[in-house]
């Protein structure tokens, strides 16, 4: 998932999902209505204090958010990597200051306004009018008393009238539409030098006063973190496949409920695809501009062209940037006219120029595969697995069920793992991010080992090839490891430290011979390195072909071009550096610009006032007296 957010940071999609994050959390979260200590704050702002009561309920919301959002995948670690803790501290400072300036401003919104405010929302409404049965089961069913929410409410039309304020003379000009457009859709071809730091790992040599030193001043950030370990009886569902029998009618049933979704495979293509787009409104001239360019470019691969080189260089679909590769599709999946065209094609053959409402296409198909329904004697082996595998799930189950409560009575493991015939197993000490190679990323698992009290039992934790009946043996406190046992680690770290500076000093002298020269291919062969090209890209992409994500890296691209084609300076990736030179462009297609200027329009004013106001709560923090307590910081 961290994957997924790095990489797109820069889309709409993304800021919008952001965004909408932040009004959930900021406007939407219950107020705190108890008094408490100031002990108990978490942080103050201009003497306001932000409680405990209300750091953790405005968290918890935020990881309840997460976790519905991407279910399984949002983890323990996914959850610390995204440091949500000082996230959930950055936006309750931020609501207070807005709040703040809302009353010094006089900025109150009457019983009237926030009634009527309410009686829009769309969940409290019956046939397009408020009802008040409506209104009270959403606040049940969130938990929420009125006069919280309405509270809320409250505060959030505050703020709102607030970036009213700040948001009212914001305009975003053709101009700055037009230079906005003409970087963003331009696309380019970088040439680039990779320098990887491993390369020097070898010429390091790191001495024993070193290490120690290095030891001495970063204890704190070398602390180990608590550790437990733990003993667990394991239950593999195929321990139990001799209690297993499948009869000829369960097999028949099995495959007759499933014989049109599980045993039927239809006929798909793979496909690569071109695409020309073309507004509805283009009028018939420009339409035929477009056909024409697409049929040179079909032209193009006909005469032996790399499909896929193409599809990043002139098509206008998101696949382009994998060379057009869209994936699988069965009948029923495309267009009329894209799916009669693809489907009379074998592998390996392109199609014409095939025209729909989207525009014009041209597809290649990768890879095709008939129509098949299994038969249930050759589907019968897969259905006595499926079968065997669901029950024999189910007397795990039952068996780690019966022993938990044997366990639970007084009879020890090791008997109960004795007369069951299973293994009683006592892990190693291991972390809330470690995993036991045996176990598997099982979440239910990990929490229960740290969260367990005592000589406590967890309840059957089902994992994917067994069930688990586990309890804390030890713990082992957070502590600073002797210099002996990580000496090889530190090691490691400084060599690497060490081999980068070394890399970076290379990187740093050939970026000033590169600036003298201006030819990148002329640099690189004097020291015997290899050139590559990225191929074509949009320029303001976040993620650069064949080199991925780079650090620092700016909205809009890295800004080189034929005038100035030396990057001005060198780029880092982990432990790889980047010196990039300009290779090509071809520039944004100006007559779509008229066809979507409304929408381009509306998408940068959202996006100069989210920056409007961003600024204004900087400012505000600026003059803010803000101090946060280190219970804030703590782990999540």
């Amino acid at each position: 998932m961290l994957d997924f957010l790095r990489k797109r940071r820069r889309s709409w999609v993304i800021t919008l999902f952001l965004a909408i994050i932040v009004l959930v959390f900021v406007l939407w979260g219950v107020g705190s209505f108890v008094k408490e200590p100031r002990s108990a704050s978490i942080a103050e702002v201009n003497g306001e204090v932000i409680s405990q009561r209300e750091f953790e309920i405005h968290y918890q919301r935020l990881i309840d958010f997460y976790r519905g959002l991407f279910k399984d995948a949002l983890t323990e670690e996914t959850i610390k990597s995204l440091n949500l803790r000082n996230a959930t501290v950055e936006e309750l400072i931020q609501k207070h200051l807005l709040l703040q300036e809302a009353r010094r401003l006089g900025l109150e919104v009457s019983d009237e306004e926030l009634m009527e405010a309410i009686a829009r929302i769309p969940d409290f409404q019956v046939n397009g009018r408020f009802n008040q049965n409506r209104y009270l089961q959403a606040l049940r069913s969130n938990r929420l008393a009125p006069a919280q929410f309405e509270m809320e409410r409250r505060q959030q039309l505050a703020i709102q009238e607030l970036y009213d304020i700040i948001q009212d003379n914001i305009h975003v000009t053709e101009a700055e539409l037009r230079e906005r457009y003409s970087l963003e859709q331009e696309r380019v071809n970088f040439y680039f030098i990779r320098l990887s730091a491993s390369d020097w790992t070898p010429q390091v040599q790191i001495g024993a006063d070193e290490i120690k030193n290095y030891y001495e001043r970063n204890r704190e950030a070398l602390k180990e973190p608590l550790k437990v370990q733990v003993e667990y009886l394991m239950y593999p569902f195929n321990r139990f496949s001799s209690q297993v029998q499948v009869s000829e009618k369960e097999i028949e049933d099995y495959y007759r409920t499933r014989r049109e979704t599980k045993f039927y495979q239809p006929k798909g293509v793979r496909l690569r695809h071109i695409l020309f787009r073309v507004a509805a409104e283009t009028d018939a001239k420009q339409k035929e501009a477009v056909r024409l360019k697409a049929e040179a470019v079909l032209q193009e691969a006909r005469a032996g062209k790399d499909f896929a080189d193409l599809a990043k260089k002139y098509s206008e679909d998101p696949s382009a940037v994998q060379g057009g590769d869209a994936g699988w599709f069965t009948p029923g999946q495309l267009l009329p006219p894209l799916e009669k065209a693809a489907f009379s094609l074998k592998k390996g053959e392109s199609s014409g120029v095939v025209e729909t409402t989207l525009g014009y296409h041209i597809l290649k198909v990768e890879e095709a595969r008939g129509e098949k329904t299994q038969g249930l004697k050759e589907a019968k082996e897969e259905i006595v697995r499926a079968i065997r595998a669901e029950r024999e799930r189910g007397e795990a189950a039952k068996a780690a069920d019966a022993d938990r409560e044997r366990a639970i009575s007084g009879t020890d493991l090791s008997q109960i793992a004795k007369e069951r015939g299973v293994q009683l197993k006592i892990s190693p000490f291991f972390s809330s991010l470690d995993v036991l190679p045996e176990v598997g990323p099982l979440e239910e698992f990990r929490k229960a080992a740290f969260s367990l009290a005592g000589k406590e039992l967890s309840s059957a934790i089902e994992g994917p090839s067994a069930y688990y009946l586990l309890r804390t043996k030890q713990r082992r406190e957070p502590s600073i490891p002797p210099l002996g046992s990580i000496r090889a680690e530190i090691e490691k770290r400084l060599k690497e430290t060490k081999a980068l500076e070394l890399a970076s000093q290379k990187a740093n002298a050939l970026m000033g011979q590169l600036k003298k020269e201006k030819d990148i291919r002329k640099v690189a062969g004097n020291h015997g390195l290899k050139v590559e090209e990225t191929g074509w890209f949009l320029r303001h992409a976040s993620e650069l072909p064949k080199i991925g994500i780079l650090e620092g890296l700016r909205p809009g691209g890295i800004p080189i071009s034929s005038y100035q084609p030396i990057a001005d300076r060198v780029y880092t990736q982990k432990g790889n550096l980047y010196l990039l030179a300009f290779k090509e462009s071809w520039p944004a297609d100006m007559e779509r610009f008229e066809k979507e200027k409304s929408r381009l329009q509306a998408q940068a004013l959202a996006e100069k006032k989210k920056r409007a106001v961003q600024k204004f709560v900087d400012s505000l923090k600026a003059k803010a007296r803000i101090a946060v307590s280190s219970r804030s910081l703590g782990g999540n």
